[in-house]
């Protein structure tokens, strides 16, 4: 028997894949508490994991474990170099959610061009008259720049594009030439920007990238929108220039610190429009990441584990 151990709540057609087959000893903790978790992860021979960040300890002790099947793509809550060290391997669901990342960016990139959520509060309150003073734009004849051409930053190109902007991609990891004007210098493209997309892991090279040096470039009214992750984007630096105009409105899924605390001045500001990291967790993605996430596990137990689902 192999032991497959799920944390937190799944779509329940992921959890129906495991159960399936006669050989896994699936156990599923939809509430965990710590210690069960620790307990459960001992002689587990394959987690499959959200969002949570587990201690380093747990996987010290896991002595059987041999795979961590995230349900999704970004691998920031995992020691990628202690599960490389311990012979652990890592898949994604590589496939499951980059449309969904995509449409939410849109969706924040007019929510932040066209003021909705403030336009939304005023027009409950009476303030009717504040339509001459949103500070509302077009995407169309806009110039966006989208930082990171993976699967997610090439949707969101080709759909502004579709709108009508001009699109320029800066992604210095990217080994095809995309179909949009190359971007290579980031300070020089942040120049010629009106939006700005996010689209990029969060590495110790990116972390903070979107800095005071980047904000400043921006053209007057640039709008900046993260679907990527927190961090990427130093948020002492983002208030310092929401304060100082040069950026119009920050849109963004993803904060440095998940959940913010209740006295985050971002919170407090109309010029930025927040989601909880939800932009993945539409119904078709949830059921996507569930599946795939399985897949992987029962590939791997196959010995056919993708490499394109494969980070180590």
């Amino acid at each position: 028997m192999t032991k497959v151990l799920v944390l937190d709540p799944i779509h329940a057609d992921g959890v129906a894949m495991l159960k399936a087959r006669s050989e896994i000893d699936l156990v599923h903790l939809p509430e965990p508490p710590d210690d069960e978790i620790a307990r459960q992860m001992r002689d587990a021979e394959a987690l499959l994991l959200r969002g949570r960040t587990l201690p380093r300890t747990v996987f010290e002790e896991a002595g059987q474990l041999r795979l961590v099947s995230r349900h999704g793509v970004g691998c920031d809550n995992l020691d990628l170099d202690l599960l490389r060290a311990r012979g652990i391997r890592v898949a994604i669901s590589a496939d499951a959610n980059w449309l969904s990342v995509a449409e939410h960016t849109l969706a924040l990139m007019f929510a932040a061009a066209k003021a909705l959520p403030l336009g939304d509060r005023a027009a409950r309150d009476g303030r009717w008259a504040i339509r001459d003073h949103l500070g509302t734009r077009e995407i169309a004849g806009s110039d966006v720049l989208v930082l990171g051409f993976g699967r997610i930053g090439r949707a969101v190109a080709e759909r502004c594009a579709a709108l009508g902007a001009r699109v320029r991609v800066h992604d210095p990891a990217c080994s095809q030439t995309p179909p949009f004007e190359s971007a290579p210098d980031l300070l020089a493209a942040a120049g010629k920007a009106d939006f700005v997309s996010v689209h990029i892991p969060r590495t110790p090279e990116t972390t903070n990238l979107i800095g005071a040096d980047v904000l400043a470039r921006l053209r007057p009214g640039a709008i900046l929108v993260n679907t990527a992750r927190g961090g990427i984007v130093d948020e002492g630096a983002l208030l310092d220039a929401l304060r100082t105009r040069p950026l119009a409105r920050y849109a963004t899924d993803v904060l440095a610190d998940e959940p913010p605390r209740a006295d985050d001045p971002l919170l407090e500001r109309d010029d930025v429009i927040l989601t909880p990291h939800s932009a993945a967790m539409t119904a078709e993605a949830a059921r996507r990441m569930a599946v795939g996430a399985a897949q992987n596990i029962l590939d791997f137990i196959d010995g056919h584990l993708a490499p394109e689902m494969t980070v180590i």
